[in-house]
């Protein structure tokens, strides 16, 4: 009974840092659950500052970068790094439209893609000691939505130059 009682402890401590909160966003017209995780060092260390993973379908990637991310950071192989989860249980399909013809973001995908660079990433370098180095991941049909970002260096002059046409 003692050995069920401490692993259940040890894992109640091991991940409350990981808090899920609704984010509001104008540019999809409806709040997204997010998950973020703080690195363990990020109370006791108050001057360090972290990159950032935006990481898609975080419904079902978050648990498993968590752990990879945090265990690289225990033996120093990979830096400790502030997580976002978006969760995109329902709307996976309608994050990622893009245009075959022109090959960009459309509709709901274009505005995802202002919500991730316009939105949520600002919130997150607002909130949160941030390093000027982020990192984005998903899966299949989100890791090809990935390579928008590739094209921009800012992801608010989609928006914005469509605006224009």
């Amino acid at each position: 009974m003692k050995q069920t009682f401490l692993l259940f402890f040890f894992s109640i401590c091991m991940f409350s840092q990981n808090k899920t909160e609704l984010f509001n966003s104008n540019r999809l017209g409806e709040a997204r659950e997010i998950t973020i995780s703080l690195p363990a060092s990020y109370e006791n260390n108050p001057t360090k500052k972290y990159p950032i993973l935006v990481l898609l379908d975080g419904n079902y990637l978050f648990d498993p970068f968590y752990g990879a991310l945090r265990y690289g950071a225990y033996w120093d192989d990979l830096p400790e790094t502030i997580i976002i989860g978006i969760n995109q249980k329902n709307s996976r399909s309608n994050d990622c439209q893009y245009d075959d013809t022109e090959g960009l973001p459309t509709a709901k995908g274009a505005a995802f893609f202002e919500f991730i660079g316009g939105e949520l990433v600002p919130y997150i370098e607002k909130k949160y000691r941030t390093a000027p180095f982020r990192i984005i991941a998903g899966h299949d049909t989100t890791a090809g939505f990935l390579n928008f970002f590739l094209y921009k260096e800012n992801p608010s002059l989609l928006l914005n130059f469509r605006k224009k046409l």
